[in-house]
């Protein structure tokens, strides 16, 4: 898309010109003077009668949660037991659940009506001026309007620069280039005829050594490289809608291998999926993971988020496409499309691009994902997820549409996610968050038209799978950027909260590796701790350490941070094939409400499964007394 004309240099006026200055000065700046103060005038009445309803509208609300406040709500979904709502803090934060979706859309009518007139008015005494030096231009207060211009005026100042060919490789080929010690562990994880201790491979280098020539072996801790549990946890299929996002969550943390706040890559995870003698495919693609200004070198950033909004294409979409070419996607081939966030984006910009090259895609699923203004081809069906408090979905001020013709659905599902003690709006916009909303949308489906979509996407969820995962950069050489330009918290206390959670974890019996990180499944600022570990075996962690153990000494170690939950996976060496996942959250009554998972793949034994788990291996949901894990927190924030 063109970008704004650059300001010229005023040359001086010519005859004809002097005579169209002296007309403008009589007739003109009257006109446009009257005009624009009569726009303003009316501007500002409509901002005063909105500003009245919203007023109104608040009162109302306070007076229906005055009087419904002492009923007994629902907890979301109905999982656990319905929860009491009746503290302050409850009501405000109904209260915002209430009023939220229609701001953004307010805000924006309101800085139509008042600034579309002053900029107007502007414009037109502007050619009237004899030292003008810009040429003028009639602003249009639309949001891809204010987003090209707003992409213009940062590449001029050397920001928001993309247009980069894409860089595509494996992931595993870009770990052992990158980061060959990561690399060097994962195999020897994978191979157990290396023996039961790690040992590097004889010649391997370090990186940092290796750049400043220096010469520096392996890490003398090579078990405490954080990424490495990450790294070797990646699941190797996706059954169900809720295993979508949960997948999504694991893409996230994989585009920063060392986990060191910075992007390095966008993965796009291909799903190569058999069944009855057909080929299908399920597509993803990373949220944001950079919101610094300054392009880096994964694609995935504020750049890209900005560039889609303006209606171009970012280097994000491009690397995907090629991502599905290097795959073997073949014409005929039925394609889902998903994505969290940004990733829903590019999944939008996707869907029309393959279409186009002949390509079938059937299906659109995203979550937290503003697709207002983004066009889908017909004859994709779309499956869009949003929560109500979730503030993403909005930002460009216009619902989704509404299709729902014959053979094609366009179905977006408001819903309001379970609510953790002390929430943060971050803490909504998580992949995580809506992987329990995809669950109660599997088990209850809200509406029919949402059962026939659920029932159309149970192809791609068959047990005979291959994942590929790819590793998309930008060209150029551009080194990788921090998640956020500035940090609002203490690094101190950060690294103190890390190395503390590392070393806690590292003393229990049979563990490996640990890496403790904030969830790469939000906002930069979402504090939901994540803790990966690799251990020999399950045993210790289910029956003889205890979880109720471990969960006590992480919380009151992250009870300096507010932290709002803990998510641990685990994988033994001894046992390939076989994840074990918790999610520990508190809720908004102070009880405990504790997720278990547990992945079993076609590498794992049945007999160990049995074993492991004699009463199967079906997600499990617990909610735990205030006093399971609360008296430690309490005690660690008083101190």
């Amino acid at each position: 898309m063109p970008s704004q004309p650059f300001p010229q240099l005023w040359r001086g006026r010519t005859t004809a010109g002097r005579i169209a200055l002296v007309i403008d000065l009589v007739i003109g700046v009257p006109v446009a003077l009257g005009l624009g103060l009569a726009l303003l005038a009316l501007g500002i009445v409509g901002g005063v009668v909105a500003v009245v309803g919203w007023l109104a509208v608040v009162l109302a609300a306070w007076l229906w949660f005055a009087v419904q406040r002492r009923q007994r709500v629902p907890y979301p979904f109905g999982v656990p037991a319905p929860v009491s709502r009746r503290t302050r803090r409850v009501a405000l934060s109904g209260l915002y659940l209430s009023l939220v979706p229609r701001a953004v859309g307010g805000a924006a009518g309101v800085a139509g009506w008042l600034l579309g007139p002053v900029a107007l008015l502007v414009s037109l005494v502007g050619l009237a001026l004899p030292r003008w030096r810009a040429r003028p231009y009639l602003a249009v207060f639309t949001l891809p309007a204010i987003l090209r211009k707003v992409v213009g005026l940062g590449r001029r100042r050397g920001l928001l620069r993309d247009g980069h060919d894409a860089v595509l490789v494996r992931y595993d080929d870009f770990l052992a280039r990158a980061f060959p010690l990561i690399a060097d562990v994962l195999d020897w994880w994978s191979d157990l005829s290396r023996g039961d201790e790690y040992v590097p491979t004889p010649g391997l280098v370090d990186v940092p050594g290796g750049l400043l020539g220096l010469p520096l072996g392996p890490s003398p801790d090579p078990l405490g490289q954080p990424g490495i549990a990450a790294g070797a946890m990646r699941r190797r299929s996706v059954r169900s809608l809720r295993e979508v996002f949960l997948s999504q969550r694991e893409i996230d943390d994989l585009c920063d291998p060392d986990l060191d706040d910075r992007a390095d890559v966008a993965l796009v995870r291909v799903v190569e999926v058999r069944a009855a003698g057909e080929r299908r495919w399920i597509v993803q693609f990373a949220s944001t993971k950079s919101w610094h200004p300054r392009a880096g070198a994964a694609p995935n950033d504020l750049t890209a988020d900005l560039l889609i909004g303006a209606g171009e294409v970012p280097t994000v979409t491009r690397a995907a496409l090629h991502a599905m070419r290097e795959a073997g996607v073949r014409p005929g081939e039925p394609v889902l499309l998903t994505g969290f966030s940004l990733g829903g984006m590019v999944a939008a910009q996707v869907a029309s691009a393959a279409v186009a090259e002949g390509l079938t895609v059937t299906h659109l699923v995203v979550a937290g994902s503003p697709l207002g203004r983004i066009a889908v081809p017909d004859g994709v069906n779309v499956l869009a997820l949003e929560h109500v408090l979730d503030p993403v979905p909005r930002v460009e001020g216009r619902d989704n549409p509404v299709r729902l013709d014959a053979g094609t659905v366009f179905l977006t599902v408001k819903a309001r996610p379970p609510l953790a003690h002390g929430f943060r709006l971050g803490a909504l916009h998580q992949s995580t968050a809506y992987a329990d909303t995809a669950a109660a949308i599997e088990s209850e489906p809200p509406d029919p038209r949402v059962a026939a979509v659920l029932a159309e996407l149970a192809a791609y969820f068959t047990p005979e799978q291959r994942i590929h995962d790819h590793a998309a950069m930008r060209a150029g050489g551009l080194p990788p950027r921090a998640s956020v330009p500035l940090y609002l918290h203490s690094t101190v206390e950060e690294g103190i909260t890390r190395g503390t959670l590392r070393q806690t974890v590292r003393r229990l019996p049979g563990v490996l590796a640990v890496d403790v990180y904030q969830s790469r499944s939000g906002f930069a600022t979402t504090i939901l701790w994540n803790a990966d570990l690799l251990v020999r075996e399950l045993d210790p962690w289910l029956i003889a350490a205890g979880r109720s153990a471990v969960y006590r000494g992480l919380l009151s170690l992250l009870a300096r941070r507010s932290a709002v939950g803990i998510h641990l996976r685990l994988q033994a060496r001894e046992t390939p094939g076989i994840t074990w996942e918790a999610t520990v959250q508190r809720l908004s009554d102070g009880r405990w409400r504790e997720s278990i998972d547990v992945t079993v793949d076609d590498r794992a034994d049945p007999t160990a499964v049995a074993r492991l788990f004699p009463e199967g291996t079906a997600p499990v949901v617990q909610v735990h007394p205030p006093d399971a894990f609360g008296p430690v927190l309490d005690v660690a924030r008083q101190r």
